[in-house]
Parts: structure tokens; sequence; C-alpha cells
């Protein structure tokens, strides 16, 4: 990363990927949706969440077999099986009021939104939704919850990669085109508007460079209150309204992480697909677009300083599945740079080897490739129901009806 760590820091976890196979690999750059939402100044990750700050051992991965979700069979709640009991469709409305309990926990944070929703009360909903979703699974009313079938997890080869019509400097070299010549066009036009004004209104020194220190003054302010949210507000919404590939683009994306996180076993919380949605949502401006998923037992396991092989199979397919679309759809991946950087900070925090990140990075590209292969149109279905304001359970009924009459899910 060139960060001055001793011996020089280990290169970016998408440029290590191909490092091996001598593909040069163009710097990448940031993106306005950053799929992370972002509360009181501090970065919170919608995405599985890997912290910083939790103490995980070297090495402490338990291996398991990972080729399919596996339930054991357990006791709910009375509250919770009297849910289920309601039927499939009426359940599912329970987990969404459930949901958007814990969502708004989420963004409330320890001292509670208008409502009195604090973050303990949403943890409590997310927990009963999980519950009620695994419920009905054991009882067979849903089938398609956790029941992906995936590859052998071991050591894969670039070379089998390619074999398979994956081609890993086009997927992990993501460049947002779109948002970057937005961002040029309106440096540009701020820059003219200036040298105009100048001319224009002949104004004195003072006024000129006061004029230029308020605009440096609201573009730093814009960095340390919101993280940049309104920069990002202001292009993503530019960008959704003079894109169509743009906006295509990230409802496959995210359409791609809310499904494969569905089909291995993960509960999504929630989604925004722009960032005017997250802000009409959250009502603040350092909340960005993305999927947020019920990650507990992860957070559960990654305090406990020990992860298993298979959560860490999960983490890392759902953090590479919207990059995955991309390069499926497109042949080229142009979003996705925080997934990737999510993932390694992870595989940094467990203290991998250059070699074993590499290899965990590849069967998750290979996986979560062959599995959005398999479904490609039940995404494409997924997504234009996302467009449409669906509901988690609208979302997670039509995976049901699509995904689970399959002979291979």
């Amino acid at each position: 990363r060139g960060d001055g760590d001793d011996g020089g820091a280990r290169a970016e976890l998408c440029v290590s990927f191909v490092i091996m196979s001598s593909f040069s690999v163009v710097s990448v750059l940031p993106r306005a949706r950053a799929h992370g939402v972002k509360v009181g100044g501090a970065s919170r990750r919608h995405r599985l969440r890997a912290r910083s700050g939790a103490r995980v051992r070297a090495g402490e991965v338990d291996d398991e077999s990972m080729s399919q979700q596996k339930f054991d069979a357990r006791e709910f709640s009375a509250e919770v099986e009297r849910v289920a009991a309601l039927g499939v469709q009426q359940a599912l409305a329970e987990v969404d009021r459930r949901l958007s309990v814990a969502m708004r926990g989420e963004a409330a944070g320890a001292s509670g939104d208008a409502e009195g929703v604090t973050k303990t009360a949403g943890d409590d909903a997310e927990r009963e939704a999980v519950d009620i979703i695994s419920c009905l699974r054991q009882s067979g009313a849903i089938k398609a919850f956790g029941a992906a079938h995936n590859v052998p997890k071991r050591d894969y080869a670039l070379a089998e990669l390619k074999l398979n019509n994956i081609e890993a400097e086009k997927l992990l070299a993501p460049t947002e085109s779109t948002i970057v010549g937005i961002r040029d066009n309106f440096t540009r036009a701020l820059g003219l508007s200036y040298v105009a004004y100048l001319f224009a209104l002949h104004p004195t020194f003072a006024q000129g460079a006061g004029v230029a220190a308020f605009a440096a003054f609201c573009a730093t302010y814009d960095q340390v209150a919101f993280n940049g949210g309104v920069s990002a507000l202001v292009l993503d919404t530019v960008a959704q309204m003079t894109s169509k590939e743009y906006v295509t683009r990230l409802r496959r994306h995210e359409a791609a992480h809310f499904l494969t996180a569905y089909l291995i076993g993960i509960l999504p919380k929630g989604y925004t697909l722009s960032s005017k949605d997250a802000f009409q949502t959250y009502g603040a401006l350092n909340i960005q677009a993305g999927c947020a998923f019920c990650d507990g037992e992860f957070q559960r396991e990654v305090a406990k300083g020990k992860i298993t092989s298979t959560s860490l199979g999960r983490f890392a397919c759902v953090a590479m599945a919207g990059i995955c679309m991309e390069y499926i759809l497109f042949g080229f991946a142009e979003g996705g740079l925080s997934d990737v950087q999510q993932l390694d900070g992870l595989l940094r925090a467990l203290a991998f080897t250059q070699k074993k990140s590499d290899s965990e990075v590849r069967w998750a590209v290979l996986n979560t490739t062959s599995l959005l292969r398999r479904h490609i149109k039940v995404t494409e279905k997924l997504a234009d129901l996302m467009a449409r304001g669906g509901t988690v359970g609208e979302c997670v009924m039509l995976i049901e009806n699509e995904v689970a009459p399959a002979p291979l899910i």
C-alpha cells in the first residue's frame, strides 16, 4: 500500500491478487457511492463489518467445509414460532417491521432516535428477524435461504479462474469513469466561474481571496463533518440523472450483494440505491448508499477473536458480489473499491500471509461469479424490484419464488 510499514506494506488486495500473473493494474479511483454508512462522523460499514478495533488473533480461523450452508435443528422463542406459524407472507411482513427498527437503531446509535429507538433495541429487533427467517427455513416454509451450493474451498490458481472465464485484471481494477468525469467537469466549471467573476466584477484582492477561501472552507467542512457526504450526494444525483449505465450498474451491483448474502445464509437488513435515498431515509448527509446486513453472529465471532472458515467465506463472497456482477454484465468492474478494501482490512486483521489472502479472494471470486451466473435473471428481477422500493420481505419472496425451484441453487 506504500504506507511505510516494515519492509514495505503489502499492495492493495486488488493489486496483489493479479500481481503473480504480471498484470499491469492501474490505480483505483474513489467513487461517490462508497457503500458505507457514516454516522456521527465515524465510518459505519453497512456490509458485513470487520471492526478495525477488534482484537483478532493471527490465524484464528476454524477450518470447516463450506460446500453448502448447514442449519442445525434448534429451538426458537414462543414469539418467533408464533410469527412463523402465521405463514410466509405475514411472517415476512413481521420481519420487515423488525428490520425497520433495526435500521433505525443502527443509524441512531446508542443515544436513540426521535422515536426512542436505541442501538440495543435495534440489535434485539435484528436478532428476532434472523430467528424468524431461520425458523421458516427449518420448517421448510422457505428453501433458498443459505441453500447456495459453493465450489470446493481450496487454493485456486489464476489459470483456473481463466478456465472459468474470469479475467482478474478486469474484475479487480474498478474505475468510476462516470463519477470522475462529472467531478472533473464540475471542478472546471467552478474554475471558469471564478475567472469570469474576477473579469466581470473586478473585485478587490481581498474580495477575490475571500470567495476562494469560502469555497475551500465549504469543501473542507464537507469532508470533516460529513465525510464528503454533500459532494457524494451532488455527484451521485447528477450521475443518476445523466447516465443510464451508471444507474444500471449501481442497481445490479446492490442486487448482487443482496442475493448473494441471502443465498449463503445472511439476511439483508435494508438498502438504499442512491445518496439521495439514503439522505431521505436517514435524514443525514453523512450516510451513503448501499446494502445493510444482519451481521450479529459475525460480529460476535470477531469480538471473540476467532472467526470460522464459513463466516470468513461468507464475508468474502458478499464483499465481492457487486464487483462480480458488474464483471458478468459489462466485462469489467467500475465500482466496489470500498468492498475490496473492507475485505483487505479483515484479512490484514487476521494477519494472513499474502499467499493466503490471495487464495481466499480467488475462491470468493470464483464461487460468487459461479453463483451469480446461475441466477443472473433473478438478479435482474431483484434489481428492478429494489428500484421500485420493494421491502426486504418482498425481495426475499421474489428470491424464494424464483430460486427455490432451481435444481442447483
